[in-house]
């Protein structure tokens, strides 16, 4: 949005310093605050040229290097949606409060997504879990929340949330209604299903011992994966969010076939890795809630070096 040139006011810097000056020599500072001294100046007039110089972005595509390793992301570009000339005569056709100058993003040639596995060498998880297909709608949706997270590469500290990359549940984006748990029960709503693909990546997260930002339990157990390695998600309010906390960009692969969601996780290798292993189990139970535990175990030829607590779970009984 262009804005129309006003008058405004400056710091009159001269007659400032000489205020000050005065206050000084005659004590008067003491007594009585300096006031800053303003005059008026006209903007500089609208320079549609320099201000599309300054917006003005070639695409930029990704591509990556072997010696050293390094990814480059891929970049968007920007540009008017009109051109140059036409802007320069919208804003001199006629006097107002703003102008408004449509833009364009230019998407690359090549995506950070569109590099192939042999940018990302080694697998550092996996992880999978099982579904029927005898249930059409719910297959349908994993089916389409997996293609929205596969191919999705993260660079070094980059923080991936599942909302964000699947967005919007809704027919339009071709979800079905399948079974979901609301308040307690279970009924049918757009894209029921859908936490088993964040389900099963979660465990491919912490099998490639990447930071989990944020998680949520289901409100019952889930039978797809064991108990406290479940990762509920609802667009607008739960998120599953993970943070790539390695030296190197990572890159997920998704695939669903034959009533299996399965998750890899590529990159490089490091020094520093440890063998993960996952222990989840019931701790004890109430007349209405089932209460567990999940710990991240860290190894290092064998031994173990760090056990950490994952989450601390309270589940409804059916």
């Amino acid at each position: 949005m262009l804005h129309l040139v006003k008058l405004g006011n400056i710091v009159d810097v001269d007659a400032t310093l000489d205020a000050i000056k005065n206050s000084i020599y005659n004590f008067s500072c003491v007594e009585n605050p300096v006031e800053i001294v303003v005059k008026s100046q006209e903007p500089d007039p609208i320079d549609v040229e320099k201000i599309y110089n300054e917006i003005k972005k070639d695409p930029v595509d990704a591509y990556y290097t072997t010696n050293p390793f390094s990814v480059h992301p891929s970049e968007n570009g920007v540009d008017f949606n009109i051109s140059l000339d036409d802007a320069k005569s919208l804003v001199t056709a006629e006097l107002k409060e703003e102008y408004s100058i449509p833009l364009k993003f230019i998407s690359p040639k090549v995506t950070t997504n569109m590099i192939g596995t042999e940018a990302f060498p080694d697998l550092l998880a996996s992880y999978s879990t099982r579904f029927s297909t005898a249930d059409k709608n719910r297959t349908t949706n994993i089916t389409l929340a997996a293609r929205k997270v596969n191919g999705t590469v993260l660079m070094p500290g980059e923080i991936f949330s599942y909302n964000k990359v699947v967005g919007a549940r809704t027919i339009a984006a071709g979800y079905k209604e399948a079974g979901v748990y609301v308040n307690g029960k279970v009924t049918t709503g757009i894209g029921g299903g859908i936490c088993q693909v964040s389900s099963t990546l979660y465990n491919a997260a912490i099998y490639a011992n990447l930071d989990i930002v944020q998680r949520t339990n289901h409100m019952f157990v889930s039978s797809y994966v064991p108990i406290s390695r479940d990762a509920t998600v609802s667009y607008g309010s739960l998120d599953f969010q993970f943070k790539n906390n390695r030296k190197y960009p990572i890159k997920i692969v998704c695939s669903v076939s034959g009533g299996v969601c399965s998750f890899q996780i590529f990159g490089m290798k490091q020094d520093d890795d440890y063998q993960v292993e996952i222990s989840s189990y019931q701790t004890g139970s109430s007349a209405t809630s089932i209460y567990s535990v999940a710990y991240k175990i860290l190894k290092r030829n064998g031994a173990v070096v760090s056990k950490q607590l994952l989450s601390k779970d309270t589940y409804k009984k059916h």
